[in-house]
């Protein structure tokens, strides 16, 4: 069995947390989104996001950032930042 996997992204000026679900439409994924469109969601944050919507980080696992750029060819534009993490559903014991 596989752990389900969690990503923040920032884009369109706010950061937003999913759970992403194999075999389940994406307007069905657990989600969240942060009042405070600024600042990157802290440890803790992310955490309390994660169990707003009923998911924990999977033993032993860190959130995992990267860049991806809109247009690589378009003049200097800002990046998208993504982070991503094993999940599994609160209170669950995991994969």
């Amino acid at each position: 069995m596989s752990a389900d996997r969690a990503l923040i992204s920032h884009r369109d000026y706010h950061w937003s947390l999913i759970v992403v679900l194999l075999g389940i439409p994406a307007s069905q994924y657990p989600e969240f989104e942060w009042a405070d469109r600024a600042a990157i969601p802290t440890p803790a944050q992310r955490r309390d996001a994660l169990t707003a919507i009923g998911y924990q980080a999977a033993p032993g696992k860190e959130w995992e950032w990267t860049e991806m750029y809109p247009d690589p060819d378009a003049p200097p534009a800002p990046v998208e930042l993504i982070a991503a993490i094993d999940v599994h559903p609160a209170g669950g014991e995991g994969p």
